[in-house]
Formats: structure tokens, C-alpha cells, sequence
């Protein structure tokens, strides 16, 4: 199995894992940028609406709502696991699919009005070909928008907890893809702005989302951090308890050495927008 198709797999079975804690995971962040998106979004009654890695249905859900009876909104995934959660909400108005949305959305042209992608792009293998496909099945008055995670708003603590990973990696049996790539940088403002006009959408807009917190212990900050993504969930949740107890012995040096700044977490989003004509 190729290093893209590793990294699909393990994203698609942490996912699976997450859906029943998705929506309420830090006194619901998700829940909290699903629904600045969608006001972003502007959906208008009877619109055709697309939300690319829908998981569970949060932005599909609210903009179901926005377009009425007489639009349609239809969400893909490959997380049977979120979609399940998506479908037990489904309004009448929408459907889901269990599709990959690479190298090619199941879509003809100029199907939507409106594109979604929260928090979805940066797992796609190529960002860049997946909003041209966002493009090519816009119509020509359509909009795009999308939300990523702005990683450049880590903390320190974020920062020392990631180089900590990377090093229980080294040592780990089981070999979890890191995609060294720019897709980190996908978040930061004049990158998604950039890469959106390369796409061929104009006008392209920004703003942000930023909430964090504090956690009380190296156990308990192991425990949050696990679901940041498929990386961290895989090497934390597959560590025997020695390995478990040295990690957060060593974690927790670390952030007594930072201060009142130790175990502080920042979870900054990009929302961003654009048109398609």
C-alpha cells in the first residue's frame, strides 16, 4: 500500500472513530465553525448546494435549512461512520453519498450553486486540483467556501506537544504518513486567497475563527490532543502504557518549562470564500 493510500485509509477509519464525539468536541467548535460558514455562505432559497467531506452533516444540515424545500443540498464522505450521523439528521431536501472527492467529484458541470469544504481540504491529496473540480462543477454565478484549521495560531505547547509526536513516531512500530507538504499552510490568509485565484475563482475573501484553552495535566492534554487529527489519534491511542507513561513524563517536563504558557491550546480557523464567474 502506497504512502497517500496509508494516510486515506487511516484518515478514513480515525474519522470513523471520532463521528459519535464529532459535534461536541470541545464545547463544540465544530458545531461553532459549521455555522459561521454556512452564514458566510449566503445560501438562498432553492439553491443546489454541494458539501465536499460533509462528515457529519453539520454545514449540510444548516444550509438545508437556508435553501427550503425547493433547493437541495447533497454531501460526500468516505467516513461511513460520519455519514451515519449526517443521515440520522437528513432533512428531506438533502442526501448523502459515500464518495471520495479525488481525483474527480461524481458530478457533472455546473451542477451547484454553492460549494462547501469545512475543514475537509487540507486531507485531500491535491488541494489544488479538488477546488478546480470545486470550480468545474459550480455554475457560473456559483460560490465556494471553505474552513481550515490556521496552524500558524498554535501555541507553544501546541508546538512542543507536535515535535514530541514526531519522535514518539521515529520510535513507533506502526508507520503513520506525515504529509510534509505545503497543505499546512493552506490556513493562513494570503495562502487560501492565492490558491483560490490559481483555481480560477475571483474575489476572493477571508476571516477568522480563534477559541482556545487550558488542559490540567499531561494525561488529560494526551487525551484531548489525541483527536486533533488522524496522525495523533493513531499514535497516541496505539501506545502501550509504558510507552504512554514515559510520553506524558516527558510532556509534562516540557510544559512546566514553559510557564503560565504550559498545556495552552489555540484552535484558530480560516473561514475564506470566493466566486466562480
Amino acid at each position: 500500500m502506497g504512502v497517500d493510500a496509508r494516510a486515506a485509509e487511516l484518515t478514513a477509519h480515525f474519522f470513523d472513530v471520532f463521528a459519535s464525539g464529532y459535534d461536541d468536541w470541545f464545547n463544540g467548535l465544530h458545531r461553532r465553525v459549521a455555522a459561521r460558514l454556512v452564514e458566510l455562505a449566503t445560501p438562498r432559497p432553492g439553491e443546489s448546494c454541494l458539501d465536499v467531506g460533509c462528515g457529519t452533516g453539520l454545514v449540510t444540515h444548516g444550509l438545508a435549512q437556508a435553501v427550503g424545500r425547493d433547493g437541495q443540498v447533497v454531501g460526500v464522505d468516505v467516513s461511513e461512520g460520519m455519514l451515519s450521523v449526517a443521515r440520522a439528521r437528513a432533512l428531506p431536501n438533502t442526501t448523502f453519498h459515500r464518495a471520495a472527492a479525488e481525483p474527480h467529484l461524481p458530478f457533472r458541470d455546473a451542477t451547484f450553486d454553492l460549494v462547501a469544504l469545512c475543514d475537509s481540504l487540507a486531507y485531500l491529496g491535491d488541494p489544488a486540483h479538488s477546488l478546480e473540480e470545486a470550480r468545474r462543477v459550480l455554475r457560473s454565478a456559483g460560490r465556494i467556501v471553505v474552513a481550515l484549521r490556521r496552524r500558524s495560531l498554535d501555541t507553544a505547547a501546541q508546538e512542543v506537544f507536535f515535535r514530541l509526536l514526531d519522535r514518539v513516531s521515529e520510535e513507533h512500530p506502526i508507520v503513520v504518513p506525515q504529509q510534509r507538504d505545503s497543505r499546512g499552510l493552506l490556513g493562513e490568509p494570503p495562502v487560501i486567497s492565492e490558491v483560490l485565484s490559481q483555481a480560477g475563482f475571483r474575489a476572493p475573501w477571508t476571516t477568522s475563527l480563534v477559541t482556545g484553552d487550558r488542559s490540567g495535566s499531561a494525561a488529560a492534554w494526551l487525551d484531548f490532543m489525541a483527536w486533533m487529527g488522524p496522525r495523533p489519534y493513531t499514535l497516541i491511542s496505539t501506545l502501550v502504557p509504558g510507552q504512554r507513561r514515559r510520553l506524558e513524563a516527558q510532556l509534562d517536563r516540557q510544559m512546566r518549562a514553559l510557564g503560565d504558557d504550559g498545556f495552552r491550546h489555540h484552535h484558530g480557523y480560516t473561514l475564506a470564500g470566493a466566486m466562480a464567474g
